[in-house]
């Protein structure tokens, strides 16, 4: 058991040096003249967000990106506050935004899934770019992402940053940063894990390609996973790193939906199995590497050492992805994290395979 366990925690060591090397292989993006931009669609699922379209409907006013060639298509899903007012005015007002209205679920695919693809398949753009309804966007956010796209001739995968100010959203921000830090330094030796549906662009052909959401169609969650595997797959990926491009989202108020949301994406982490063998394997090296310190402790062998390796290799994932996307980092916070993790990461696996989180009904 222990020599299991080592061997597979030097392998997650191994997969830390892989992922700090790839931070250093990364290029800034040239950008197009406006002859050269096509169409884009803005596509965005919206279920009870009437405090947030607001802010973000009027960051998606104020994009530079020529409106002649722009359209925004909001996606009301059975929502029961104002969200219907909301985007009904913002129609009136502008012409390049849309609304489409899902009044019932439907039986033939998830609710967010469906969604998606309701106002992707109305969309007239070349390249479609979503975010989520609860984000902020600058106003270089569109041109940023659809220049990625267009250079790498595949999928954008944009950053995500999360706002913080208590402990427990600094907590949250350093947590965010070890992902994106992760998929990032991967993508670097051209490696597609994940992204976040907050901030994605691709080509409509490519989305018709892998055939939407279909293959996926009953899954709750990971929508923003297939589509970074599957298009990455056919065509290749690009991690966007242009500070213009970052959309900034919301931290989780409480605890308990801190850990609903981290289990629902733990919960897709099996399916990696198929699609993704390299990552799963790096997924099921962490999980085994947090279990492998409180086994050295609970049988008083070494565990401080397994630690503070641990600790010294992951903190510099974290210093770097810092350096990179430019979140303040707290040692403080950091080593709290890096305590917790051992427990959080296996209890949080272990829910995840067991489907045990809750989704908006």
């Amino acid at each position: 058991m222990e020599i299991l366990l080592f061997s597979i925690y030097i392998i997650y060591c191994f997969f830390i040096l892989f992922i700090i090397s790839g931070l250093f292989r990364h290029n800034t993006i040239a950008f197009f003249s406006e002859k050269e931009l096509p169409s884009v669609s803005i596509v965005i699922a919206a279920r009870n967000e009437e405090n947030n379209l607001p802010n973000l409907i009027e960051d998606l006013c104020q994009q530079n990106y020529p409106l002649n060639k722009f359209e925004v298509i909001i996606v009301n899903d059975r929502s029961t506050d104002k969200t219907s007012e909301i985007l009904k005015y913002a129609n009136k007002k502008h012409n390049f935004i849309k609304n489409i209205d899902i009044i019932n679920t439907s039986s033939k695919m998830t609710p967010k899934k469906n969604a998606l693809n309701k106002g992707i398949l109305k969309s007239s753009g070349e390249i479609i770019v979503s975010t989520d309804a609860d984000c902020r966007v600058g106003k270089s956010w569109v041109m940023s992402m659809v220049n990625s796209t267009l250079i790498s001739n595949g999928i954008s995968i944009g950053i995500s940053k999360v706002s913080a100010s208590s402990l427990f959203e600094k907590y949250q921000l350093i947590d965010f940063l070890g992902i994106i830090t992760s998929n990032a330094g991967a993508s670097g030796w051209g490696y597609f894990w994940s992204g976040s549906g907050q901030n994605l662009a691709y080509f409509r052909k490519d989305y018709d390609q892998i055939n939407g959401f279909e293959p996926v169609r009953n899954e709750i969650s990971g929508d923003d996973m297939y589509l970074v595997q599957s298009i990455s797959k056919i065509k290749t990926g690009f991690i966007n790193i242009n500070p213009e491009s970052y959309v900034e989202t919301k931290p989780m108020k409480t605890l308990k939906s801190f850990i609903n949301q981290r289990v629902r994406w733990a919960s897709n982490s099996s399916k990696n199995f198929k699609s993704n063998k390299v990552f799963f394997s790096f997924l099921v090296s962490a999980l085994l590497s947090n279990i492998l310190i409180i086994y050295s402790f609970l049988i008083g062998g070494g565990w401080i050492l397994i630690f503070l390796i641990k600790y010294f290799l992951e903190w510099l994932v974290l210093f770097l992805g810092g350096k990179l996307f430019n979140p303040k980092i707290s040692l403080l916070v950091y080593t709290l994290w890096a305590i917790f993790q051992p427990f959080y990461i296996p209890f949080v696996a272990i829910m995840g395979l067991r489907n045990k989180y809750s989704w908006k009904p």
